[in-house]
């Protein structure tokens, strides 16, 4: 007993010494987690870091992990990170680095797992060979143009580096080639210590849980198994898009002492359902196809991280249409939150379908169905397709198709209970998980009432734009995620929109701003082929700027901090005498207000006032 409890202490020395060496690699076995891919293509409203942060109690109830877009910052305003510059620069399109490690903090704090999309096939540079140099704590890191694969660009980089007089890498890549960055060749000694630092940054200064690895066909598997094995990250998944075999041999090949160390996400599975359910025919989602997803075969169940839409499948544009899944969104869902494997909810999905999908995650936790459960099929007809699914502390049957209203599990009627249907899906419970089930809506719906509540209580206000500009004329053109808002380019002209401030003439225009989550951007110019400014994204208050041509463009500076309220003093009033008076009326952020303000503390009339009763 003695030696045991002297075990256990040098074990906890250890652990808290050495917590890198000690993490758990690859991906838990029987894991019974869900994970939020809490972004989609050019979501940099609904992805703000400070709005993820404030949902953190309420994902909590359904996710254990929530997938990131790359952090880093990547040279302009609007990318969505996969064309990285700079790893320890973590300023990015999503939001600032303390905002970052705010929000990372808070999901641990609510037990939830941040994954770090960690981009290391390629790199962005300033011009075709300008990469930047990093400090971090006293070490500086820098790739070299002898990093770059000999072959990069179908040859154009050897062309271009020749023409320059520039060495390159002797070794050809060791995968596919990425069009638009420079391959980095990851059998380079600096290449493999520059990635080693920057993942343990992510890891252990940062706080990320694992890793998300992008586009792991351009380089040779046998380098995650070596970054994986130094890093140690809890979780680990690749993104190999291919049939199942192929990912399988890359999966094997990430291996440790015959441990893989990465899982991968599971294309097939993710066909499976885009064909049955755009094609109307649940047969494609039968095990005895050709081309098994991972999750179907018992060895890679506990390495296949299912999802069924992703930022890449998506719609990305008119121009890039790709191959989405076009119906039946909440049968998906509830497909792939029933069977093995770990389940990647795609945040569209959920922000359209949050109270099918919470619930359907509950169903999962209260069976305890995880990576690894076991199946049957039921029914497998192009109209219905069903399986009962063995979990930790029960069974789940869930039933999909055009005519699941039709059918019932005749042969479990005694033993399992209708909990959840929607169109085209049905969830049925193992009995004796009955009242566990009741305190898992009781939860949902008190969060749910926290949610309308916060709804309810937002007061819709105006935010006004004003521009002090040396030229006209003057153009403003707006837009939000919905579309135009000033008219096509180049927007509405500004010359009878004018009012005077400190006895100068300034351009404006009033945005409504309709919910707590609206966001507006503007773009002040002189017309079309004219000088323009670059895109001011995320409005959201009332903002003064002034503006001026340099060259051909148009140049603005925010002056808003000179133009306050200038605020007098305070008064307190009735609710009636507030609105008999007062004309415009703002909140202590100055946001303009549009309908009658409830009780509080508002700004009007160059004064604070209160709203007593």
């Amino acid at each position: 007993m003695k030696t045991h409890k002297v075990t256990i202490l040098l074990a906890t020395l250890i652990s808290t010494i050495f917590p890198t060496t000690l993490r758990s690699q690859g991906w838990p076995s029987e894991y019974e987690g869900v994970m939020l891919q809490g972004f989609y293509w050019n979501s940099y409203t609904h992805t703000r870091w400070t709005r993820l942060t404030q949902q953190a109690t309420s994902l909590s109830e359904s996710f254990d992990l929530i997938w990131l877009p790359n952090s880093g910052h990547s040279g302009n305003h609007d990318n969505m990170g996969y064309f990285p510059l700079y790893f320890w620069n973590q300023n990015s399109s999503f939001g600032s680095e303390e905002e970052l490690r705010t929000m990372i903090e808070t999901f641990r704090q609510n037990g939830i797992g941040t994954i770090a999309d960690v981009v290391i096939n390629h790199h962005n540079t300033e011009g075709w060979f300008g990469f930047p140099s990093e400090t971090y704590a006293g070490q500086t890191y820098q790739f070299h143009t002898t990093d770059i694969c000999r072959n990069d660009e179908g040859g154009d980089a050897l062309t271009a580096a020749n023409a320059m007089g520039i060495q390159l890498s002797d070794n050809d890549d060791t995968g596919e080639d990425q069009q638009g960055c420079r391959d980095l060749d990851h059998n380079s000694a600096n290449v493999q210590r520059i990635v080693k630092a920057y993942q343990q940054y992510l890891l252990d200064d940062l706080g990320y849980a694992g890793f998300r690895y992008d586009m792991v066909k351009g380089f040779d598997a046998r380098f995650i198994k070596e970054y994986n094995t130094v890093a140690h990250p809890q979780y680990s998944v690749g993104e190999y898009w291919d049939g199942s075999d192929n990912i399988k041999k890359w999966i094997d090949r990430t291996a440790a002492d015959d441990i893989p160390t990465s899982a991968a996400f599971d294309f097939q599975f993710r066909y499976r359902v885009r064909d049955a359910f755009n094609g109307n025919d649940c047969r494609n989602l039968a095990a005895e196809n050709s081309d098994q997803p991972l999750a179907y075969q018992d060895d890679y169940k506990r390495w296949a991280v299912t999802f069924v839409e992703n930022h890449d499948t998506q719609y990305r544009s008119e121009e890039e249409p790709l191959d989405p899944l076009k119906r039946d969104t909440l049968a998906a869902n509830a497909y792939l939150l029933a069977m093995p494997g770990t389940p990647c909810v795609f945040l569209p999905h959920w922000i359209d379908c949050k109270p099918d999908i919470r619930r359907q995650i509950a169903a999962r936790r209260v069976a305890g169905i995880h990576s690894q459960s076991s199946y049957v099929n039921l029914q497998s007809s192009a109209a219905v397709y069903a399986n009962i699914v063995q979990g930790k502390r029960g069974s789940l049957i869930v039933v999909v198709g055009t005519s699941t209203y039709r059918y019932t599990p005749k042969a479990y009627a005694d033993t399992h209970t209708l909990i959840l249907e929607g169109k085209n899906y049905k969830y049925y419970l193992s009995n004796d998980l009955l009242a566990e089930w009741e305190k898992s809506l009781t939860r949902i719906q008190t969060i749910e009432q926290s949610e309308r509540e916060e709804e309810e209580s937002f007061t819709p206000y105006t935010a006004t734009i004003y521009c002090k500009t040396d030229f006209t004329p003057v153009y403003f053109y707006a837009w939000d995620t919905d579309g135009e808002l000033l008219g096509k380019w180049p927007g509405t002209s500004m010359a009878s929109h004018t009012t005077i401030i400190d006895g100068q003439e300034w351009y404006y225009a009033e945005f409504p701003i309709k919910s707590k989550d609206y966001e507006f951007n503007i773009i002040f110019n002189q017309g079309t082929d004219k000088p323009q400014s670059s895109d001011i994204k995320r409005l959201t208050t009332t903002h003064y700027y002034t503006a001026t041509i340099q060259g051909n463009e148009v140049s603005y500076t925010d002056v808003t901090d000179n133009y306050d309220t200038s605020l007098n003093h305070v008064l307190a009033q009735s609710q009636s005498q507030f609105q008999t008076h007062s004309k415009a009326i703002y909140d202590l952020s100055g946001r303009r207000l549009v309908r009658a303000p409830r009780k509080g503390i508002y700004i009007t009339d160059h004064q604070t006032k209160i709203i007593l009763e």
